[in-house]
């Protein structure tokens, strides 16, 4: 607990939280993006999200992310920053569960917007419905009543008339649903270029500058 409140900042800061839906490297292409845009970052890693972290990305494999994970904070950090090349003083990890944490309260004024990429459907149920339950909740919950940027990115296919409702209850209360669905006429050279393509969206959205992707500039 004492690791990660000291981890905290008074730098501009957003929330990037990573739940159990496919994608989880969307999650983490912007965490790097907002890092090397000299904001700070607290990321919240949900325990389905641990698995398919572990089953995409081969991360984790030797850490048992089942159970609390504050005496992990320092191997999970660890690995992410080697994984990704990125500073120990550019983000700090939280467990899910650390409700008591700075950004679960209005009070941190700082803390300019929040991601949750990519986001599963029975997180973007839960947050829809205000059900505050882990700190991705709350988090959640703090963006929408301070009115601030929520970027909700829902990692499903095809969706059902419930996942729709939800998603337009969500808009409806302020948040960005911003579906990680590549463009083509930037025409992409691979895998990278498609997730630079949505972090970057998920940049402007924000309203943070960037040159993440080619814009579209339009027929002479």
């Amino acid at each position: 607990m004492k690791e990660n409140l000291e981890s905290e900042t008074e730098r501009p800061s957003y929330v990037v939280a990573i739940t159990g839906a496919s994608g989880a490297i969307f999650g983490f292409s912007l965490l790097k993006a907002l890092v090397d845009h000299s904001y700070f970052v607290y990321l919240i890693i949900s325990k389905p999200g641990f698995k398919v972290i572990k089953d995409e990305l081969g991360m984790f494999a030797n850490l048992d992310t089942d159970g609390n994970l504050i005496s992990l904070t320092g191997k999970i950090k660890d690995e992410i920053m080697s994984k990704f090349e990125l500073h120990d003083d550019g983000f700090a990890f939280l467990d899910d569960m650390f409700l008591e944490a700075k950004i679960a309260s209005g009070s941190a004024k700082q803390v300019k917007g929040m991601a949750v990429i990519p986001c599963s459907m029975g997180s973007l149920s839960r947050i829809a419905c205000g059900n505050s339950g882990n700190l991705i909740e709350r988090a959640s919950d703090v963006m929408l009543k301070e009115r601030k940027k929520l970027i909700v990115c829902p990692r499903e296919t095809p969706f059902n008339d419930i996942h729709l409702k939800n998603m337009l209850s969500l808009n409806n209360s302020g948040a960005v649903i911003l579906p990680p669905i590549p463009a083509f006429y930037n025409k992409p050279q691979s895998v990278g270029d498609m997730i630079s393509f949505i972090t970057g969206k998920i940049l402007d959205s924000l309203g943070i500058d960037n040159d993440m992707y080619v814009r579209w500039k339009g027929y002479d």
